[in-house]
């Protein structure tokens, strides 16, 4: 079955991140069996409009789905877990008070802080325990970063890199620069290991949002075990502006154009 226990018991992971959150392009997605598929309800897709069939399309395949949700609320971390998540994504995690309230979001009470109210007969309601994701996104997350991981019901720490980056030095930062080794980044390189070393003493998963194949192996290789490998909206437009270049880098006799060449 595609849920929680499938990501915690991978020792590496590899997936999509979804801001469409279309249903054609996750079932695509999902056929080519990726780890897990994130639909991100923070800068994409509405929580609102999605439902659980989307779910049931990336469990046809067994790959798990993750809901980036808006903030730390319990209201939309339920939502995403009724609708048959696997687990949700966290942003904007500063401290131990707010991570555990993210955990208690995503179990039941007493323990937790989560209402009853599954929309999806294809899980149970209390069938395995979400997978919890916590972003680690800024500097006051990055101090705290080993008492994060040392919250009962983490499973992972996940960088944000674009936002770590501002809050650090006030510009946006990316995997394969920071792991580029013409590129001179240490306060990232330093930032990157310091929530690896974390992870590995709290016994979560050290996670990292990428933009490429590659970067996500550069991230693998420094520590990092769970990435998203691509965004699908930037692989429509980098695929579709490639096959354009390909089509118009053509004269009409099958040449090459050169530079300023056209008609």
């Amino acid at each position: 079955m595609a849920g929680p226990g499938k990501l915690r018991d991978a020792p590496r992971l590899d997936g999509l991140w979804s801001v469409t959150g279309h249903p054609a392009i996750v079932d695509a997605a999902a056929a080519t069996r990726p780890d897990f598929i994130v639909l991100d309800t923070q800068h994409g897709v509405a929580l609102s409009s999605l439902d659980a069939s989307v779910f049931t399309v990336m469990a046809h395949y067994d790959v798990p789905g993750l809901v980036r949700v808006e903030a730390v609320d319990p209201v939309p971390i339920g939502r995403a877990l009724d609708l048959g998540a696997a687990g949700v994504i966290v942003p904007q995690v500063d401290d131990v008070s707010e991570a555990e309230l993210a955990v208690a979001a995503t179990r039941y009470m007493p323990g937790g802080r989560r209402s009853f109210g599954m929309q999806t007969r294809r899980v149970g309601a209390f069938e395995g325990t979400p997978y919890v994701v916590i972003q680690i996104e800024t500097g006051a997350a990055l101090a705290e970063a080993e008492k994060i991981a040392a919250v009962d019901g983490v499973d992972c720490l996940y960088i944000g890199p674009a936002d770590l980056g501002l809050s650090l030095r006030g510009s946006t930062a990316e995997v394969g620069a920071v792991y580029d080794a013409r590129a001179d980044d240490a306060e990232m390189g330093d930032a990157f290991e310091r929530v690896i070393a974390a992870c590995r003493a709290g016994g979560v998963a050290p996670g990292v949002h990428c933009l490429s194949g590659a970067a996500a192996a550069a991230a693998h290789q420094a520590g990092f075990t769970v990435t998203a490998v691509a965004v699908d909206i930037n692989l429509i437009m980098d695929g579709l502006a490639a096959e354009l270049s390909a089509a118009r880098g053509f004269g009409p006799s099958g040449r090459t154009a050169s530079r300023g060449e056209s008609g």
